[in-house]
């Protein structure tokens, strides 16, 4: 014991705090001495007996101001040795072994005396802890990035399902443990203890820090990345919906197709479609843009329909009409000359549309120039190019694809009846009652103008809504 704090704990009246204080003093004279070879037991013990100081102190809380100046004179003393061999303390984890069997409070600042180490004399791994803990924030960066795109993704049409929600929580949960744990005090020393619950070694806890960072970021990349997966879902479940005239469903799928892959052409076409049967035609129009920017013949072929339904609302020999007709034709031939081969589909809902598009072209023609016999024999070819892609499709594609199948022989049946062959037409209603769906209104009510209400009561309309509904 140093002679002087002999001294002064003489003068300490109250025996028990004066007996800890000497036996803290003993310790740390036995620190002095030797701290190159210490164990666990010796750290244990002079930690055990410092708790004993801190214990005994309250009991000195009313005694003379003098002795509590004194006894706190001599701690303070005692604890800045005790810090000097902080480095000796928690060398090769002893300190953080004694603290696994103690469990202290963190306010017992002697059980955690790493902040008091010297940062160049620490373990040789540790050197290297700046590098990690740059790298460490490099990865919370863009971990905060890759959750902030798919959160937007998620909310931005108005909610989140279990699986948006689940994701969203657990990688923001991630995010925020280990950012404490990198960028705060408070989190660091719970990121410490936790290490240590884990028996991870002190000098490995920067690198431990970094691969909970690293695994957060791969894990916020990994949904990032499978957001046109997610995309792809939501599109077909909206196909499905809108297949089983369920509309209203099927915008809501769309939309989440669209928010999880903006370059994903499909779902604002098909939106479109939904929208145009609804008669939100500004919608429709909006969405079917997109599409033509993101270069879809389906967008093609819808914007074309749309501009056929606007001419049907002027009178036939309006110029406004023509006009509208012209313009659709035009998108149509355009349509049929990019389409791809393999999409029969399509091709076959072009042809009919431009069957359409010529045969009102036919009707409403008061140029002397124009021939309608010629439109009108134009556009049953169109119609028939129309049956015979249809008639190739196998089983399986009519079942997924076959709304707005089956109009041709409805629209050749009229083309026949403007060209007096009363038999061709009677056949082609026929068909046009047993194969013909409607995709829209629109065509159903311009199938009701050219056959009358008998046609229109046998038509399948399971496409344009929902019986259920």
């Amino acid at each position: 014991m140093h002679p002087e704090h002999a001294q002064l704990l003489q003068r300490i009246v109250n025996f028990t705090v004066q007996q800890a204080l000497i036996a803290y003093s003993e310790e740390i004279g036995r620190l002095d001495k030797d701290s190159s070879t210490l164990s666990k037991q010796q750290i244990l013990r002079l930690l055990l007996v410092r708790d004993t100081v801190e214990q005994n102190l309250q009991e000195i809380e009313t005694a003379a101001s003098e002795e509590r100046a004194i006894a706190l004179t001599v701690l303070s003393d005692l604890d800045s040795h005790l810090k000097k061999h902080a480095q000796a303390l928690v060398k090769d984890d002893l300190l953080a072994d004694c603290r696994q069997s103690r469990r202290p409070p963190e306010t017992d600042w002697w059980w955690w005396l790493e902040p008091y180490c010297s940062k160049s004399s620490g373990h040789k791994l540790d050197r290297l802890d700046w590098l990690w803990n740059i790298l460490s924030a490099s990865c919370l960066v863009g971990s905060a990035s890759f959750l902030t795109i798919t959160a937007q993704a998620f909310s931005s049409v108005g909610g989140f399902d279990l699986l948006q929600s689940l994701s969203t929580i657990s990688q923001a949960t991630g995010l925020v443990l280990v950012a404490s744990g990198t960028l705060t005090d408070k989190g660091q020393q719970l990121v410490k203890r936790t290490l240590e619950k884990l028996n991870i070694p002190t000098h490995f806890h920067a690198e431990a820090t970094l691969g909970a960072a690293a695994l957060l970021l791969l894990g916020s990349y990994g949904v990032y990345n499978s957001l046109p997966q997610l995309s792809q879902y939501y599109y077909q479940k909206g196909v499905t919906a809108q297949r089983r005239g369920n509309l209203y469903a099927a915008i809501e799928y769309f939309k989440e197709a669209i928010a999880f892959d903006q370059n994903y052409s499909a779902p604002h076409t098909h939106l479109a479609e939904v929208y145009q049967n609804l008669e939100k035609f500004e919608e429709a129009q909006a969405e079917y843009q997109d599409g033509l920017l993101k270069g879809d013949i389906a967008a093609l072929n819808g914007m074309g329909t749309l501009i056929l339904a606007a001419s049907a609302e002027e009178e036939p020999e309006e110029l406004g009409a023509l006009s509208g007709l012209l313009d659709a034709e035009v998108l149509f031939r355009i349509g049929l000359n990019q389409v791809e081969p393999d999409n029969l589909y399509l091709q076959a809902a072009l042809h009919t549309n431009l069957g359409i598009t010529l045969m009102k072209q036919g009707k409403a023609a008061g140029d002397p120039d124009v021939d309608p016999k010629r439109l009108f024999e134009e556009a049953g070819e169109h119609f028939q190019s129309a049956i015979e892609i249809e008639q190739s499709l196998d089983a399986a594609d009519l079942e997924q694809t076959d709304a707005g199948q089956g109009l041709a022989y409805c629209y050749l049946a009229d083309l026949y009846e403007q060209t007096e062959k009363e038999e061709e037409a009677a056949e082609n209603w026929r068909l046009c009652e047993e194969s013909a769906y409607p995709a829209s209104l629109e065509q159903y009510e311009d199938i009701l103008r050219l056959g009358g209400n008998a046609i229109g009561l046998q038509l399948e309309t399971k496409h344009i809504l929902e019986p259920d509904l």
